[in-house]
């Protein structure tokens, strides 16, 4: 049975204002299956930049469409700059998900599995900006990043914590794990009463 009321019979006026109407109605799912609101929540270097990760936070879904957008580092001293391309999007869904972005060591020191790879000295220790393009958070400066190997930089407020890395699966590890810095500092006093005995 016909439509009592027909598209084709309006003006092509009152067609462009149904048409304009749906696209509005079509809108906001549009814009927000994007990457616009991913967060940078997390940074952390060791002492030589050998471990590194880059943690990301959303609480919206629809944000796995990071493939080709970049996180950049640029050193304000230098202007040295990083660059860092997805070479695919995240997982879904996304919402209150995080992206770890790490050097591939991190797992073999507690750390949880990165979703993407991260290349070693990447982060600069000293004053720098980050930004993940495309984003509401914008750039994000900081004057230093803890280098002792336990602790990290946490986004916003700029405060240091205990390093707690977590990727898109939702595990969450440290850097190294404590049992690591138990042996560390185990060897350390063995190696200090070996000392002690040779030089007595």
């Amino acid at each position: 049975m016909r439509s009592a009321f027909p598209f084709r019979a309006l003006s092509s006026r009152a067609r462009l204002g149904v048409t304009a109407a749906a696209a509005a109605l079509l809108l906001p799912n549009v814009v927000s299956a994007s990457f616009h609101l991913w967060q940078i929540r997390e940074l952390y270097t060791n002492l030589d930049g050998s471990v590194q990760f880059i943690e990301i936070f959303t609480g919206s879904s629809g944000q796995q469409f990071v493939g080709g957008q970049t996180i950049q580092v640029v050193q304000q001293g230098t202007g040295t700059t990083h660059t860092f391309t997805f070479p695919g999007n995240a997982g879904t869904p996304t919402n209150n998900h995080a992206v770890l972005i790490a050097t591939a060591s991190i797992t073999g020191l507690g750390g949880p599995t990165p979703d993407f790879t991260l290349p070693a000295g990447f982060l600069f220790s000293d004053a720098s900006t980050i930004t993940m393009s495309g984003t509401v958070q914008g750039g994000v400066p900081y004057a230093s990043l803890p280098t002792n190997g336990s602790q990290s930089l946490a986004i916003p407020g700029n405060t240091t914590q205990p390093n707690s890395p977590q990727n898109f699966a939702g595990t969450v590890g440290s850097v190294p794990e404590p049992m690591t810095w138990g042996l560390i500092g185990v060897g350390g006093l063995g190696l200090s009463l070996i000392l002690r005995r040779r030089s007595a």
